[in-house]
């Protein structure tokens, strides 16, 4: 927090005593703050505008941006590839862990795979399996493609199950 809101004085040439000052500037400024916010981290080229219609609700955010939720899961910055990134225990499996080499390589094949079934932008695939890891691939695989995912543990009961799918 510290370090942004540094660069914002930086930047923008304001001089902020503190959170309260950074939470008035990000309601009187919405545009620069979330410009802001999007170079700070780095989350990719220009986006372009910024806000459209700043009318609550219904404000219309970076409406030239495109941003995909699992590339940045997966980006795992000062993270090595052999750096531990899931580590799953279970009552029915051994304790498992994928670093994140692994686990990068097994959402590129789900990915593939999903890709060859032509599972594309706004598909959806439903999974009916527990908390795993492999669920952690499942949803990372369809969301890198821009299919919409769904799964249900098996413990929800037969009704549950038919009700969220």
């Amino acid at each position: 927090m510290g370090r942004f809101m540094t660069e914002i004085e930086r930047t923008h040439g304001l001089s902020l005593a503190g959170y309260d000052d950074l939470l008035r500037w990000s309601i009187e400024a919405p545009d620069a703050f979330w410009g802001s916010v999007w170079t700070h981290f780095g989350l990719g080229d220009d986006p372009g505008t910024v806000l459209i219609d700043d009318s609550m609700p219904g404000a219309r955010w970076f409406p030239d941006a495109r941003l995909n939720w699992a590339e940045w899961c997966l980006r795992l910055e000062g993270r090595g590839a052999d750096d531990i990134a899931i580590i799953s225990r279970s009552q029915t499996r051994e304790r498992t862990t994928l670093t994140v080499a692994q686990l990068r390589d097994a959402v590129a094949r789900a990915q593939g795979g999903l890709a060859r079934l032509g599972i594309g932008r706004g598909d959806r695939v439903a999974a009916y399996l527990p908390n795993v890891p492999e669920a952690v691939i499942g949803v990372l695989a369809c969301a890198s493609l821009g299919a919409i995912w769904t799964s249900c543990a098996p413990e929800f009961g037969i009704r549950s199950v038919i009700d969220r799918f």
